[in-house]
């Protein structure tokens, strides 16, 4: 194989690992999005309010604001241990629990569950606001930290990005999957609310459920890999020695 040659197949794998780190972060991101909270009750509120989209785009960016912030310590964090097999694998198998967990909760708590569409009588916030607000909300909100707890780093010990690319891509994923529900959610309010039912609203989160379960058990698996390794040495870092 020639250089050039060998250099477009690495190029190929670069974008493929960068599109699946990407897709695999946007499908679990919709564990955190779709069930019921404080951000969705602003959502509501804010767009029934002032008829208008921009009022989940400001709020979802304080959100994405935060969670920046959250994956930066969870980096700094991770990066300088994440690529010993034994690390990988526990916090795999941790992360993949609680991707089976969420998903068998959400499938048990399904039929229970209801969006409700009803704003309440609170004032339209201007968009400084309602990024503050979009940011508070998750940060006051339990299940949000629980989840970048588990899954959040799960998810990155799982996956080892190495670039930056691959960090955005990470992000981005996530991100567009936080987007896509709430500016959903938003169309719904601004042209109609018949058109989300409970009924489709319990479809989408069986769905959700069920990727989340196979997902979960794909980490599981490959965490369980990881932690059956025979120990060796400890791999060197920049800083080493």
């Amino acid at each position: 194989m020639n250089p050039a040659t060998s250099q477009k197949t690495l190029e190929q794998t670069g974008l493929r690992r960068i599109g699946r780190l990407g897709f695999l972060a946007f499908l679990t991101g919709f564990s955190g999005a779709m069930m019921p909270g404080p951000l969705l009750v602003a959502v509501i509120e804010q767009t029934a309010l002032q008829r208008s989209l921009w009022a989940p785009f400001w709020l979802l960016t304080g959100h994405a604001l935060l969670e920046l912030i959250i994956l930066f310590f969870l980096i700094l964090g991770l990066q300088a241990v994440i690529a010993r097999p034994r690390v990988r694998g526990a916090i795999g198998v941790i992360g993949g629990a609680a991707l089976v967990y969420m998903g068998a909760d959400m499938l048990r708590h399904v039929w229970g569950l209801s969006l409700n569409l009803e704003a309440s009588p609170h004032g339209a916030y201007a968009w400084p606001r309602l990024i503050l607000l979009g940011a508070a909300v998750c940060a006051a909100n339990p299940y949000f930290t629980g989840w970048w707890a588990t899954i959040g780093a799960g998810q990155l010990a799982h996956m080892a990005p190495k670039t930056a690319p691959e960090y955005l891509a990470f992000y981005a994923g996530h991100e567009t999957s936080d987007y896509t529900w709430y500016l959903f959610v938003g169309i719904l309010l601004i042209s109609g609310r018949h058109l989300l039912t409970d009924g489709v609203y319990r479809a989408l989160i069986i769905l959700c459920a069920a990727a989340l379960i196979l997902l979960g058990l794909r980490f599981l698996y490959v965490g369980a890999k990881f932690l059956a390794r025979k120990p060796g040495p400890e791999p060197q870092t920049p800083n080493s020695k």
